[in-house]
């Protein structure tokens, strides 16, 4: 309550009070012209993921191994989100993993973050799809990550909503 009360008066004259960690929550959101089965298949399965990464390690199970590597090449802990798992899914409507932070922010790449992807029908044609990452500490490294995904996260759900779209003939 003592919180409230000092961020409305915090509001009112114009102040903000610093980041806590428990503030911080990535929110991204995009309606795609798809169903929930197609958007589900894009990041339950390694082809689908491919839409973003050109090679990934999915076993769909709780505690399962959901890795994505961007640089699938590049020395191991270097290749992606490295050692992250699923933590739990309802078909077609909902992914909770772990996920790594990049591997040049070394002081809280060790961290694993949770990432909820959420999806929902709009209509017969439409899924609003919505990331939800958080788990964020504050200060050094951790504003670096979570300023890195504040911006990527949007650039993601584009690339989805790309490999969504039929082509052009």
């Amino acid at each position: 309550m003592l919180r409230l009360i000092m961020a409305i008066t915090a509001a009112a004259f114009g102040l903000s009070a610093p980041a806590t960690a428990t503030d911080r929550i990535i929110v991204s959101s995009v309606e795609v012209e798809a169903s929930p089965t197609e958007v589900w298949q894009l990041w339950t399965t390694e082809e689908g993921l491919s839409f973003f990464a050109p090679a990934a390690e999915i076993d769909l199970r709780p505690g399962g191994r959901y890795e994505v590597y961007f640089l699938p090449d590049a020395p191991e802990g270097q290749r992606g989100s490295e050692g992250t798992t699923v933590l739990g899914f309802q078909e077609n409507r909902m992914l909770t993993i772990t996920w790594a932070l990049p591997p040049y922010l070394p002081e809280v790449r060790p961290h694993l973050t949770p990432l909820t992807v959420e999806l929902e029908p709009v209509n017969d044609t439409t899924t609003r799809v919505t990331l939800t990452h958080s788990g964020w500490g504050v200060g050094g490294e951790w504003d670096d990550a979570y300023a890195y995904f504040q911006e990527n996260w949007p650039a993601v759900l584009t690339l989805m909503s790309e490999a969504l779209t039929p082509a052009s003939e």
